[in-house]
């Protein structure tokens, strides 16, 4: 009974088996990554020897352009479009078509980065020269060497097309820790000032905020000013006028005065005529 079960329990096994098998083998696919990485492969191992001729004349011909001369001889070369092929009269892989943007740049690059160098203190052993492929889609490789210079150690780094055209160049100084972190404390104190000095300018700004209510109040204090003589003459005028008007309209009122004032004066009110009747300030004296 045991073995029946044992039986039947490696023949389960057995089948689970062929199972993931079938299924492993039927998503297998090609890694095109791969296989664009392969062909890179072979197709470095045969350029390998004319990349690294290019990257050691390139680097020479930059060491031989030192000073303001060396500068004004590369600007002019740039400017013209002169590539290292026109310089060294001989035929490089790279760069076959002239003169490209990224070239320019390594110029740029040497031209700003070269006084931190000071002149070449070896010879450029191709042997030394690294050559990596690269697994981005457009780039062939990177060409790395590294060097002693007069006054420290660079890296040139030099990523090629798979036109053979120069993508990019890199020139990277070697600094001590001591340098490093020299820059890192001038980069902090930079930023910091620069802070503090945008800060004291928002301060400044925010504290003359306070006389504009005052110009705003000076304003409103002349017009205010301005307005109330002309207030003042149109309230002193217009109850003198209405009262003589009531006043005048009133028929009894001037009956009575006008009785009165002949009682006074001893005659008759044939002979009066009231024409008008104004109503005596007793503050004016």
């Amino acid at each position: 009974m045991k073995k029946t079960y044992l039986k039947k329990f490696l023949l389960l096994f057995c089948m689970l088996a062929c199972v993931f098998s079938m299924t492993a083998c039927g998503n297998a696919q090609i890694d095109t990554n791969t296989a664009k990485e392969s062909v890179k492969d072979n197709e470095v191992a045969v350029v390998e020897n004319y990349l690294k001729d290019w990257a050691k004349d390139m680097i020479l011909y930059l060491d031989s352009n030192q000073g303001e001369a060396g500068t004004d001889a590369l600007i002019a070369d740039a400017e013209a479009g002169r590539t290292l092929n026109d310089v060294n009269s001989k035929m490089y892989i790279v760069n076959q078509e002239g003169m490209n943007v990224k070239t320019i740049g390594l110029y740029n690059s040497w031209n700003s980065t070269k006084d931190e160098l000071g002149k070449l203190e070896e010879a450029v052993d191709v042997n030394n020269i690294d050559v990596k492929v690269s697994d981005e889609t457009s780039e062939l490789c990177t060409i790395s060497v590294k060097l002693k210079f007069e006054k420290r150690e660079c890296t040139f780094e030099f990523v090629i097309n798979t036109d053979y055209t120069l993508e990019s160049g890199a020139i990277n100084p070697s600094y001590t820790t001591g340098e490093k972190m020299g820059k890192a404390g001038m980069n902090t104190l930079i930023g910091m000032g620069t802070v503090f000095v945008v800060l004291i300018f928002i301060s400044f700004i925010i504290s003359l905020f306070k006389y504009i209510s005052v110009f705003e109040n000076r304003k409103k204090e002349k017009k205010e000013a301005a307005a109330t003589p002309a207030a003042s003459v149109q309230e002193a005028a217009a109850p003198v006028v209405t009262e003589e008007e009531n006043l005048a309209d009133d028929l009894e009122l001037v009956a009575v005065i006008t009785a009165a004032i002949a009682a006074s004066e001893g005659t008759s009110t044939d002979g009066l005529v009231v024409r008008s009747i104004r109503k005596v300030n007793n503050r004016r004296k």
